[in-house]
């Protein structure tokens, strides 16, 4: 059912659920609800003397983590195409689900959870740095693509002039992208150090990182969407200036 519902068209209420919503339940909440149930189901002598207790917060860990799994491979299944958010959205769930899963058999501290939080958004922007550098077609292509812009009817309108323009104009857009992840990075990074404080494996660590997913979503989203917001709005002026096009002629949707 859930799946026939995705497929109508994606629905940022099920990403929510499924990204933020259910992990953060189940990393607060998931360890006393697991306790009670093998209380219930094996009794407490058997739980006292197995050694699963130990690894409770790990298996609470991995079941919130495979929310976000699940709806990856629903989107993916819907879409039939990957992305460059669906890429960065599942490399640090398995990032993620390393640090909590097996942090504490590998004997890992914080410190990696809160570089993981800092270093990827940041890895991803010197990616974009260099790409625009020497792939500038597939950079431009992140911002001015089919799904978003009608290019047949954009490029039809330009001379060779203007089509100088649009890549400088698209480049501009993507720098703000890029300082999109860059901003990201410094705010997780401060983020973690602050809220994570208890190592993988710690029944607390689980509750930390429920706390970091909303908090993050809620702080990152509001200055990198108004930066990106920026540089967006501004390409969609300078093509409606270059081409003299209205937006609603070369805008999908």
């Amino acid at each position: 059912m859930i799946e026939k519902e995705l497929q109508k068209k994606e629905n940022p209420l099920f990403s929510l659920i499924f990204n933020i919503l259910f992990p953060v339940i189940i990393l607060r909440n998931g360890s006393e609800w697991l306790t009670k149930l093998l209380l219930t189901l094996f009794g407490e002598s058997w739980y006292k003397e197995t050694e699963i207790v130990n690894d409770i917060p790990s298996i609470v860990f991995l079941i919130a983590l495979l929310f976000p799994l699940i709806y990856f491979f629903i989107d993916l299944q819907k879409t039939r195409n990957i992305n460059f958010i669906s890429i960065i959205g599942f490399v640090n769930v398995l990032l993620t689900g390393g640090i909590g899963v097996f942090g504490s058999r590998l004997g890992l501290s914080r410190n990696w959870f809160i570089l993981k939080e800092g270093l990827l958004p940041m890895s991803i922007g010197v990616l974009l740095i260099f790409y625009a550098r020497y792939k500038p077609k597939s950079f431009n292509s992140i911002l001015l693509n089919n799904a978003i812009f009608d290019l047949e009817k954009i490029h039809g309108s330009l001379s060779d002039q203007g089509e100088h323009e649009l890549d400088r104009s698209t480049r501009t857009a993507g720098y703000h992208l890029i300082a999109g992840f860059f901003i990201s990075s410094l705010i997780q990074f401060v983020l973690a150090s602050f809220i994570v404080v208890s190592d993988p494996g710690d029944e607390n660590f689980n509750k930390e990182v429920s706390t970091m997913t909303w908090v993050s979503y809620l702080a990152v989203m509001v200055p990198t969407m108004v930066v990106l917001g920026k540089g967006f709005w501004g390409l969609m002026n300078d093509i409606e200036r270059i081409t003299k096009l209205d937006k609603e002629e070369f805008m999908k949707g």
